[in-house]
């Protein structure tokens, strides 16, 4: 992969610089859909709240490792579902890629949706695989094939076309990608760990009942869904603008 990349540098059309507006551009996806937007961090929050739940009926003892568990497996259908919803819907209303128009987007969207979850949890299971072997050839398969779940969700490519125009898009665009991603991963980073220290000074130690219950807690849930979101949608923009398909300026559509 890196011997292509340094083969055709000339085909980065636009600078790295540039496609930081990407973090504006996801933004603004944000702002100029505000019902789905709450909707996703309400619905995050609450499907939060199902961890201490369950631990709390099904007997579980109160540690943080199963805490941790229970907390994604509650909130895989945000992750698989809705948040892709959202996405696929963002993209379509903005008229500019006739694969993905805004006509019947949610009939796409159900037709493809399963299909980019299984992508996404072959691209996860390869990862974490490279990640064990030897940490560097998952990293490789992450740069090289992370887009691959999002062109098949907007694009409603095959797998292996997916994965194809991944690779592709990471030979002529690495470091314009690189670039946003960090900056992106910063920003997520900060806040997440200010909320965490947050939450840890106001209430140390929280026992079950008190993960039910405080305000902060259910707060903070809100927000960390809010900024997953505003990830992804992030990380949508950046797609848009090396695929090339990024909107002018005020082009984007209100959509429910």
């Amino acid at each position: 992969m890196w011997k292509m990349i340094a083969r055709y540098p000339h085909r980065m059309t636009t600078s790295a610089k540039t496609d930081l507006s990407s973090l504006k551009e996801g933004t603004l996806l944000l702002i100029r859909r505000p019902g789905p937007s709450l909707g996703i961090a309400v619905f995050g929050m609450l499907l939060a709240a199902l961890a201490p739940l369950l631990q709390l009926h099904a007997g579980l003892p109160d540690e943080p490792g199963v805490e941790m568990l229970l907390t994604f497996a509650v909130l895989l259908p945000l992750d698989l579902y809705f948040i892709p919803r959202f996405l696929i819907a963002a993209d379509a209303l903005d008229g500019q890629n006739p694969l993905n128009p805004p006509e019947d987007w949610r009939r796409r969207f159900e037709e493809r949706w399963l299909r980019a979850c299984f992508g996404k949890a072959l691209l996860a299971v390869a990862i974490m695989l490279g990640l064990i072997l030897a940490i560097f050839p998952g990293l490789l398969v992450w740069l090289a094939f992370g887009w691959t779940p999002l062109r098949i969700l907007l694009r409603g490519e095959s797998l292996v076309q997916a994965a194809r125009g991944s690779y592709r898009m990471m030979v002529r665009a690495w470091q314009r990608i690189l670039l946003s991603f960090t900056a992106v991963m910063i920003i997520y980073l900060a806040v997440f760990l200010a909320l965490n220290m947050l939450v840890d000074l106001t209430v140390p130690d929280p026992t079950i009942q008190v993960q039910l219950t405080h305000p902060l807690i259910w707060a903070g849930n809100f927000l960390g869904s809010l900024l997953n979101l505003w990830v992804s949608a992030c990380l949508l923009a950046l797609y848009r603008r090396v695929e090339g398909t990024a909107p002018l300026a005020g082009t984007l559509r209100r959509a429910g």
